[in-house]
């Protein structure tokens, strides 16, 4: 297999389940699975100086993934998620805002490594907050112009806008997205 640089650039979080606290976050799931195929994984991420931000990275490194994209903020709180059941099991979520992925920043490890991705992933949620979505958007435009860009839209409530799905949208070569996502995007920017 032909080895790939692959950077996962959003949420690293705890969904908290009724059962117990799961790491996960779609880009964090994303850049473990590419791992485990034998990828070079870069998980773009912020923590929180935190006791979840402790438990996480220590998550991570049972996981296998390399933890030089991850980034550490005070005062900021690492990503969660409620995840509560309707009487169907059906899962509805409340994303915590202000937390930690929400502030990547650009700093010189990027700066550097972007140079080398063969592929960038990235979502919708990490975009809610300027910090973040312009650090995605300057890795995006210095990005190898062979580099494949994976748009994976995972819309969540309350965390997305029509203009961060557009940009998003025009700056991807694959997208991923479910049935209800499909039927969401086409009334935002259906003209008619």
């Amino acid at each position: 297999m032909n080895q790939k640089t692959i950077l996962s650039f959003g949420e690293v979080l705890w969904d908290l389940l009724p059962e117990g606290a799961v790491i996960g976050g779609a880009p964090c799931n994303f850049a473990f699975r590419m791992h485990n195929r034998g990828h070079r994984s870069i998980m773009v991420s912020s923590l929180g100086s935190d006791t979840n931000g402790t438990k996480a990275q220590k998550e991570l490194i049972r996981l296998g993934l390399p933890l030089e994209g991850l980034q550490f903020v005070s005062q900021f709180p690492t990503g969660t998620v409620e995840v509560s059941l309707d009487a169907d099991r059906n899962p509805n979520y409340y994303i915590v805002p202000g937390v930690a992925y929400d502030q990547i920043e650009l700093n010189p490890y990027l700066e550097k490594i972007i140079s080398e991705v063969d592929v960038i992933y990235f979502g919708t949620l990490a975009q809610r907050s300027t910090r973040s979505r312009d650090t995605l958007h300057w890795l995006l435009n210095h990005s190898p112009t062979c580099a494949v860009k994976v748009y994976d839209v995972n819309l969540r409530k309350n965390c997305y806008n029509k203009q961060t799905i557009q940009e998003s949208l025009l700056q991807a070569d694959i997208l991923k997205l479910s049935d209800e996502e499909t039927d969401e995007s086409c009334e935002l920017f259906w003209v008619g």
